[in-house]
């Protein structure tokens, strides 16, 4: 819970309960959708609507500090953004794994910048697939 406070302190957010909650749900890794995260959170705060968390993840997202994962059945999932990395997006499935970054994609990155005269930000990488090791091993 420690690093959530300096995120949020570094963002010039405030620490609320609520906050901390999507936090933490958001750093066991799992991508959950707007749905999910409800559940799992109004479990330990029952009194929590599903416009807070909403709201929260709106502001959370402005401020850089959650980004949005597009996926093939239509329902927007919900990461930390943390440092550089791919996330593999299965069409069977619809899991979602975290690949880090290497050394290509920060070529490409700096090559597009060289090109393009510009700098960026962020760089969100999605790939997508037909089946992942995760549906293989249900089959």
């Amino acid at each position: 819970m420690h690093n959530f406070l300096n995120l949020l302190k570094e963002k010039e957010l405030k620490a609320t309960p609520q906050r901390i909650a999507i936090l933490k749900e958001l750093s066991q890794k799992r991508h959950p959708s707007m749905d999910d995260l409800y559940e799992t959170i109004k479990h330990e705060n029952p009194s929590i609507s599903l416009a807070t968390i909403y709201k929260n993840i709106g502001t959370l997202k402005e401020k850089g500090v959650v980004i949005e994962v597009n996926t093939s059945d239509g329902k927007m999932r919900y990461d930390i953004d943390s440092s550089p990395h791919i996330h593999i997006v299965c069409k069977n499935c619809h899991s979602i794994e975290d690949m880090d970054y290497n050394e290509y994609l920060f070529d490409y990155q700096e090559k597009l910048e060289k090109s393009r005269d510009i700098k960026i930000e962020k760089l969100e990488v999605i790939a997508t697939v037909n089946s992942c090791k995760f549906c293989k091993n249900i089959e």
